[in-house]
């Protein structure tokens, strides 16, 4: 059951005075005062409701029942209370769970841009480093057919020389046959 406690509100006037722009005012304003009695068990700083009777029955008329009939129904809501703890509970839980996905998540997506960044690094060097190679390999190619062409006509002038001096190889000898065969022929 709901405890409700029955007491009047009591107001009286309070005064401060102040100066403003070196003046001295007065300034009155309402205090309120709820009082307590011991018997009704409140214990310090404990957070109270204070409803005005006339709003009560104007929610008891709402629900069609006089404000004693409101008063003892007010206390089925401890079963409403209980269901929607328990249901607190149940969604404390599931935050929790979530929160731990959560975590989880965002540490994978941390890591994978992590990762992601350092492959884009390496693939950027390894770019770098093949734009150098591809470099060098042009000019190692450029100085590969400028060796080809002089060996080529090196060659080309080699190969000339050896047909040449064949050829004069081959008239000495025919020259020399020749002769040869003349002396032989004298001495016959």
């Amino acid at each position: 059951m709901v405890k409700v406690v029955k007491s009047a509100v009591k107001c009286y006037k309070k005064k401060t005075k102040k100066t403003v722009g070196g003046k001295r005012k007065v300034y009155e304003y309402n205090q309120y005062l709820v009082p307590l009695k011991r018997s009704d068990n409140f214990q310090c700083s404990e957070d109270v409701l204070i409803i005005p009777r006339s709003e009560m029955e104007d929610l008891a008329l709402a629900n069609k029942t006089t404000v004693a009939e409101f008063f003892d129904n007010v206390g089925y809501g401890k079963n409403s209370i209980a269901a929607y703890e328990r249901e607190l509970a149940e969604l404390e839980w599931k935050h929790n769970e979530l929160s731990r996905s959560y975590k989880e998540l965002v540490s994978k997506h941390s890591k994978t841009n992590k990762r992601i960044r350092l492959d884009g690094e390496k693939i950027t060097t390894l770019e770098n480093e093949n734009n150098a190679v591809q470099r060098e390999f042009e000019a190692l190619k450029k100085d590969h057919d400028e060796l080809k062409s002089r060996f080529q006509l090196e060659f080309q002038k080699k190969k000339a020389d050896e047909e040449e001096n064949a050829q004069k190889d081959d008239i000495w000898s025919s020259l020399k046959n020749r002769l040869g065969s003349k002396k032989d022929g004298e001495g016959d």
